[in-house]
């Protein structure tokens, strides 16, 4: 059996950054924590940001995302969060920085052991509605976590798990491709090879799903042809 759903609403153009303010307020959010790392912040790329809000728009700026997110800097991240009266998350950067807002939207508005809600302890049934809204700007190409419903966090027992749900879907993904063209070479390519590697993996995946095996082939050839 196929379930083939696309849920989340993208906004794709050249200074699509530009729509953020808009995008916030249509997800309800009026005081969001910035989730990001140091080398988004390094780059400029967060004053970008900064300079699309106003000023009370943003509660707090989360910028310590490890390279893998760990359950730590989620209830870190959540905790400055709460601190800051916070009512929704804009999560930019590479994929870590996706994954760990939607840990944050998700311990934020819920509370307890980070690890309840991970698909093989079955807590796809313990996340709820009510999750903090989620605004996602990749900077990079190949995760796709602005568009899924799940992320991966390397728990405190050293433990790596999915949290899954429809619930931790973003709201809205703002794709800008001028975000991208300040990364370094080397992130550029590798980044480019993981979106490869999902493409391979989605068409030669045994569930049939026509659009996505379409999408997958579309985009190897894009990929092979820039990288």
């Amino acid at each position: 059996m196929a379930i083939i759903s696309y849920l989340t609403r993208i906004v794709f153009d050249f200074g699509a950054i530009q729509q953020v303010p808009a995008e916030l307020a249509a997800a309800g959010g009026k005081r969001a924590l910035v989730v990001t790392d140091r080398g988004i912040v390094a780059s400029g790329l967060l004053e970008r940001l900064q300079q699309v809000l106003p000023a009370d728009a943003i509660g707090a700026v989360y910028s310590d995302t490890p390279a893998n997110p760990t359950e730590a800097a989620v209830l870190d991240a959540a905790a400055v969060y709460r601190e800051h009266n916070c009512d929704s998350v804009i999560a930019m950067g590479g994929g870590s920085s996706l994954d760990l807002g939607k840990g944050v939207c998700l311990q934020a508005t819920h509370g307890g052991e980070l690890a309840q809600y991970a698909l093989v302890e079955g807590g796809v049934n313990r996340i709820r509605v009510d999750v903090a809204p989620l605004l996602a700007i990749p900077t990079t190409a190949g995760t796709g976590s602005e568009v899924g419903r799940g992320a991966v966090i390397i728990m405190n027992d050293g433990r790596k798990l999915g949290l899954i749900s429809p619930y931790l879907i973003p709201k809205v993904a703002i794709c800008d491709p001028e975000l991208t063209l300040g990364l370094p070479p080397g992130l550029t390519a590798g980044t480019g090879m993981d979106a490869m590697a999902h493409c391979i993996e989605t068409f030669l995946a045994p569930a049939v799903n026509p659009p996505a095996e379409a999408i997958a082939l579309d985009g190897l050839g894009r990929a092979s042809a820039h990288i």
